[in-house]
């Protein structure tokens, strides 16, 4: 069994046990604000408290069963020493920032987003520096499993063309794996994870709904992966995952939209921008850019 194949095994076992654990812990925790009313501000959502437990459950099963899975070393991965790829990582958070700049300004020409500071600088600053640390996490992590794991293996098993287009739908239908709002549970119900699994994944049986932004974040797993092709490494892409991430994080910290719906050209749906015709030709714009400067590497 290949690596990637154990990877997803791994996961959906986790999630299934997060399903079925779930309930108990919610319950457990509320009983314990209700037991200490000065706690009542931590008193959580069931969807909150059912993604920190599998989170926590995935950390600590990794741990313990990581010889099983044959992931490899930091190497085979594409994960070099950093001292050889560093400037890999900082090219790619500046371009992909700066594809996102360039969106906010033709936007604001448009009149549909207006640049400003919306909060105090110590409060802009504080959220720019929590958005860089999440940009950097989820970038790092995201790429390990998705191009160092998930397109390798199946660029290994099935060849290029499979591979970009698997990895990349993958990648962007996850990301619409979520229930339609912060679910509370009240009581005890033993089958609340099970039932809160399967409304997560009710969105997907709207893909027309969905479209542009499932295209969208294709193009971005698939610039993602091309760039991990095209270096052997994983800098330049967690780079431009991290640099993606941190741009529509902070977009309306220094700014904001003035309407809701952006229409067909900066989206009409969520994800904002990257559902848009702009942001799908920006993200070839930086696929372009991704095959030029590494245009000396793949001839070496």
């Amino acid at each position: 069994m290949k690596v990637y194949q154990r990877v997803l095994i791994f996961l959906l076992l986790v999630l299934l046990l997060t399903s079925l654990l779930s309930p108990w812990v919610a319950a457990l925790w509320n009983s314990i604000i209700e037991a200490n009313p000065e706690w009542r501000e931590h008193r959580y959502s069931f969807s909150k408290i059912f993604n920190r437990l599998f989170m926590a459950l995935a950390a600590i099963s990794f741990l313990m069963f990581r010889s099983y899975l044959k992931i490899g070393s930091l190497a085979q991965l594409g994960l070099t020493p950093a001292d050889q790829s560093y400037h890999d990582l900082v090219k790619g958070f500046l371009l992909a920032l700066s594809s996102l700049i360039v969106l906010a300004l033709a936007m604001a020409l448009s009149e549909v987003f207006t640049p400003y500071f919306r909060l105090s600088l110590s409060v802009a600053l504080e959220r720019s520096v929590k958005a860089l640390l999440t940009a950097m996490t989820v970038g790092l992590l995201e790429e390990i499993f998705f191009r160092g794991i998930l397109f390798k293996g199946l660029l290994q098993d099935l060849g290029l063309k499979p591979a970009f287009f698997l990895a990349s739908l993958f990648y962007s239908a996850i990301h619409f794996i979520k229930p339609a709002e912060a679910a509370s549970l009240d009581g005890f119900d033993p089958w609340a994870g099970i039932d809160h699994l399967i409304r997560s994944f009710q969105s997907l049986l709207a893909p027309v709904a969905l479209f542009p932004g499932l295209l969208g974040l294709f193009l971005i797993g698939a610039v993602l992966s091309y760039a991990f092709l095209r270096t052997g490494s994983l800098y330049l892409s967690i780079g431009l995952h991290a640099g993606w991430i941190f741009g529509l994080k902070t977009i309306r910290v220094y700014g904001d939209y003035r309407r809701e719906d952006l229409g067909w050209l900066f989206g009409s749906s969520e994800p904002k921008v990257v559902s848009g015709v702009a942001g799908w030709i920006g993200i070839l714009v930086v696929g372009a850019i991704i095959h030029t400067m590494t245009r000396k590497k793949t001839e070496t």
